[in-house]
């Protein structure tokens, strides 16, 4: 509603009662609102404009005393705007009930219809609708903006030509007669219209046409919307129906209005869900349904309540409510529920079966433990006794290991014992070979990844290999073998002694104990770039050479021993049927040839010795 002082005009000049008609004259000539007002010891009793004057310069002399009108109305200018009976002129007054403007009747309802007729426009013009008025000769009347914008001509272009001729059109008589048309087809500036023809009645009377109208295309493009709205409607509506949830909605009061979904018929021992629609929330809990109060819960937490519920027959049902407000107002809660008694079940047959898995995995990890400690270093030489005088000195410290050594030479042993003579034996050793690795893999299999890190990715997350083997130490076999990019992110760790798992932004300290191995010349690899020097130096803190089994004649003997003992507990009666098998005949040739070896390379020795 329009108030009075969004139409108030500034107060004119004024005159005093006694003013003559010539003095009146020559203020109103000078006033810009063609209205004097008269007044009486500083108060506004009267007016005179120019149609009073007019009759008084007919009737009177200039020197006679002015004649005034009085059809005014004072209101307070905060009040609505409000049309009265014999009133010409409103004075608008303040709470003091000083007069601050005026305006006349005539210009408060041209500024109201001005007003309305702006904000019809804009109205029409958000909503997206054109709007054309036409007489009954089919001149162009009105166009409001959004016909503008959708035609791409202005208004000073359409204004008084004929529509008709413009759409090419020859059924706008039936318009001019009463009819209507509904959803026609137009064209005008190459652009496609759908729209309404109605005719424009004032007074009772067809004054003309008016035309309300949509871009065909804007048109076309809501139906396709609407469309797809309906389709993911139908899809959605379907995935309820397919799903395992049940989807309850209840209004305010607590009545059951719908169910959608999966009908959870073994818990509710309805057999038709109809059965439930309209039921109320006390009858629930009256027959053991709901054990809380939901209504009151939704109110007072305005949020999800998670919640299990289980009927007489031990069925459970795990639910989450959810309140919809207006406002204050609570006006459904809607329940997503799913039975979990078929899921509980089976999580107490998974505990059972973790617990002997665990079991299982103790023992396994003892057995494996006491292999690995049954691996001790087999030699007779010198040198290998002093390189493990060395292992044992190395081992109770803990700076990073470079072992060296060509292929076969028992790298992954010397780790071994490196690692069981430090004070880290109870901890575990991980044993990772670089080059098995592909290279996508490398940094989730060293570094672990947070759970959604990527799609395939276990929803729990993964640690890493140097996660698990913190506190203990991590044997990186083939070490030339990791790629460049991977170098990097292996110097850091070795620098922070902190890894972060891939998707993740916490960093998590690690205490690991670092041995390495290669086969290749990783100097080389340095000066030719494959290899970063930095991580280089970061590696060789304590470089091992470890020499191949030719330059230590002196423990072929007990290798071939060894091996030679190894396949007779494979083949443990060499003359029985299984013997005559290929495989066991390779074997037996294996364990010949290594007996020979041996003897060889005794008289060898013995020799050299004499």
């Amino acid at each position: 509603m329009m108030a009075w002082n969004e139409i108030l005009e500034a107060l004119p000049a004024t005159v005093s009662k006694d003013a003559t008609v010539k003095h009146a004259l020559q203020t109103l000539n000078a006033a810009p609102q063609k209205v004097v007002f008269v007044t009486e010891a500083d108060a506004i009793i009267g007016y005179v404009d120019a149609e009073s004057m007019l009759a008084q310069i007919e009737q009177n002399s200039l020197a006679a005393p002015i004649t005034y009108k009085t059809d005014m109305l004072k209101v307070p200018c905060t009040n609505p705007v409000e049309f009265y009976h014999n009133v010409s002129i409103v004075l608008g007054v303040n709470q003091q009930g000083e007069p601050v403007g005026f305006t006349t009747f005539a210009e408060a309802r041209n500024k109201i219809t001005q007003t309305q007729l702006h904000r019809k426009n804009q109205i029409f013009h958000s909503s997206g609708i054109g709007l054309i008025t036409t007489d009954c000769q089919f001149r162009i009347t009105f166009i409001n903006e959004r016909a503008e914008a959708i035609l791409g001509l202005s208004r000073n272009f359409l204004l008084n030509r004929n529509y008709k001729k413009l759409l090419a059109i020859d059924v706008l008589e039936e318009v001019l007669q009463g009819g209507q048309l509904v959803n026609i087809t137009s064209s005008l500036n190459f652009k496609q219209m759908i729209g309404n023809f109605s005719p424009l009645v004032e007074h009772g009377k067809i004054q003309g046409i008016v035309h309300i109208f949509y871009q065909r295309q804007q048109l076309e493009q809501a139906i396709q919307d609407l469309e797809l709205v309906r389709n993911l409607n139908d899809d959605i509506q379907a995935i309820y129906s397919s799903s395992n949830e049940e989807i309850l909605v209840m209004n305010g009061q607590g009545r059951i209005m719908r169910l959608a979904g999966t009908y959870l018929q073994e818990f509710w021992m309805y057999a038709d869900p109809q059965l439930l629609i309209g039921k109320q929330m006390d009858e629930l809990q009256k027959e053991g349904f709901f054990r809380q109060n939901i209504l009151q819960i939704c109110r007072k937490q305005k949020g999800k309540h998670v919640f299990i519920q289980e009927n007489a027959k031990g069925r459970k049902v795990w639910s989450v409510a959810t309140p919809v407000f207006h406002g204050e107002t609570l006006e459904k809660i809607v329940i997503i529920s799913r039975d979990i008694t078929e899921l509980n079940q089976l999580k107490e047959e998974l505990e059972t079966v973790k617990k002997k898995s665990d079991r299982y995995k103790q023992e396994l990890d003892q057995i494996l433990n006491k292999t690995q400690q049954e691996k001790k270093l087999i030699y007779r030489s010198k040198v290998m006794e002093n390189l493990e005088d060395q292992i044992k000195q190395i081992a109770l410290v803990n700076s990073t290991v470079l072992l060296y050594g060509q292929s076969g030479v028992g790298k992954e042993v010397f780790a071994q014992a490196i690692h069981k003579y430090s004070r880290r034996s109870e901890q575990p050793l991980i044993r990772v070979n670089c080059g098995a690795i592909p290279e996508n893999l490398i940094e989730s299999e060293f570094f672990g990844y947070e759970k959604g890190a990527f799609t395939g990715a276990d929803r729990n997350g993964k640690p890493g290999l140097f996660e698990l083997a913190h506190n203990g130490s991590i044997f990186l076999d083939e070490i030339t073998e990791m790629p460049l990019n991977m170098q990097v992110k292996l110097l850091r760790v070795l620098q922070e002694r902190e890894v972060t798992r891939i998707g993740g932004v916490k960093s998590r300290k690690i205490d690991v104990r670092v041995i390495a191995a290669t086969n290749r010349d990783i100097k080389k690899m340095v000066e030719e770039n494959k290899f970063r020097e930095d991580l280089y130096y970061r590696l060789n803190v304590i470089p091992l050479h470890i020499p191949a089994l030719r330059e230590r004649v002196e423990d072929i003997i007990l290798a071939c021993d060894r091996v030679f003992a190894a396949i007779q507990r494979r083949v443990p009666a060499a003359k029985n049927a299984d013997a005559r098998s290929a495989r066991c005949a390779r074997e037996l040739s294996l364990a010949g040839k290594c007996q020979r070896i041996a003897k060889c390379s005794g008289a060898e020795h013995r020799d050299d010795e004499g």
